[in-house]
């Protein structure tokens, strides 16, 4: 059987002071150490959302520049593909004029060569006409 005599309050006691002194000496230390731990941890992770918020942040960025460098890219080379055409027409629209000239020099040239000779050619056939019909009629016409 218990008996209640003056163990028992010496014993509380003295459980009373161990709990103060572990108290003191054991749990407040490791609570003060578990809490600085948490407020680390809490500060490392917000500090990783921080850099998880600016990398995409940055790959937003870069995909947004990647598109307008790639929009840009695409705006010149349909300028460089058209100016290209245009020099394409003009060249060709100058070398059919410059061909359209040749032609009439060259026209203008047989013309007058085709005149030339008609004109030799009408000299010369009456002189032809003239000798045919001398010879023909045996005298002088």
């Amino acid at each position: 059987m218990i008996t209640i005599d003056l163990s028992i309050v010496a014993e509380i006691i003295g459980v009373l002071i161990m709990i103060v002194v572990l108290n003191s000496m054991l749990y407040k230390p490791i609570r003060r150490i578990l809490k600085e731990r948490q407020e680390k941890m809490d500060a490392i992770e917000a500090e990783a959302v921080k850099f998880e918020d600016r990398i995409k942040s940055l790959i937003e960025d870069y995909e947004r520049k990647l598109r307008e460098a790639r929009q840009a890219g695409k705006a010149e080379f349909e300028k460089l593909r058209e100016e290209a055409r245009q020099l394409e027409q003009k060249l060709l629209e100058e070398s059919m004029q410059e061909a359209e000239a040749k032609r009439q020099e060259l026209m203008s040239q047989l013309t007058s060569q085709i005149e030339a000779a008609k004109k030799e050619l009408q000299a010369k056939a009456e002189s032809f006409a003239v000798e045919i019909a001398q010879k023909l009629l045996g005298r002088a016409v």
